[in-house]
C-alpha cells in the first residue's frame, strides 16, 4: 500500500533500469561509500566490473580543502570553509562517452571555536560527510539525465 502511494525511503530515489548497476571508477572511499548506500537504498548496486554496469562514473579529478577565512586575537583560526572539487564522466559499459565532463564544486563555511576544539572537529567530520552525500545525490541526478539521453 505504501508503495502505491508514492512513498519511499528517505534517501532513495526511483533508479531506471539502465542505473541500477553503476561502476565508479576513481572516487575517494568516502564518496564511493555514500554513493554505495544511495544505490542501496534505490535497489540498485555498484558493480565490480564496467562490463556489468549501465553507467560508468569515472572521476577524473576529486579534491576538497580546508580553508582558514578569519583569523581571531589568538592568532588561530576562528572561520574556516571546506571547499569540494569533482571533475567526471558518464560512460556506457562500451566506453561511450554518455555526456561531456561534468564539474561538481561546493563549500560550506563554519564557525571554529578554539574553546571547544574536540566539538569542532566533530563538526567538520559531520560537514564532509553531508558534503559527499549531496554529491552522490548529484551524480545520482546526472547520471539519470545521461541515461535517459538519446545515444548518438
Amino acid at each position: 500500500m505504501l508503495v502505491g502511494c508514492g512513498y519511499h525511503l528517505r534517501g532513495s530515489i526511483e533508479l531506471p533500469p539502465d542505473l541500477k548497476n553503476m561502476y565508479v571508477f576513481g572516487a575517494s572511499t568516502p564518496l564511493q561509500t555514500e554513493l554505495r548506500a544511495l544505490m542501496k537504498a534505490s535497489k540498485g548496486y555498484i558493480v565490480s566490473s564496467p562490463n556489468d554496469a549501465g553507467i560508468v562514473v569515472k572521476v577524473l579529478k576529486e579534491d576538497m580543502r580546508n580553508r582558514v577565512l578569519t583569523i581571531g586575537s589568538t592568532g588561530k583560526s576562528s572561520e574556516t570553509e571546506l571547499e569540494y572539487f569533482m571533475r567526471f564522466q558518464f560512460y556506457d559499459s562500451k566506453e561511450n562517452a554518455l555526456m561531456d565532463e561534468q564539474v561538481i564544486e561546493m563549500s560550506r563555511e563554519f564557525f571554529n571555536d578554539q574553546t571547544a576544539v574536540l566539538a569542532k572537529g566533530n563538526e567538520e567530520q559531520l560537514i564532509r560527510n553531508e558534503m559527499y552525500k549531496q554529491v552522490a545525490r548529484m551524480i545520482l541526478a546526472r547520471a539519470r539525465i545521461a541515461s535517459e539521453t538519446p545515444k548518438k
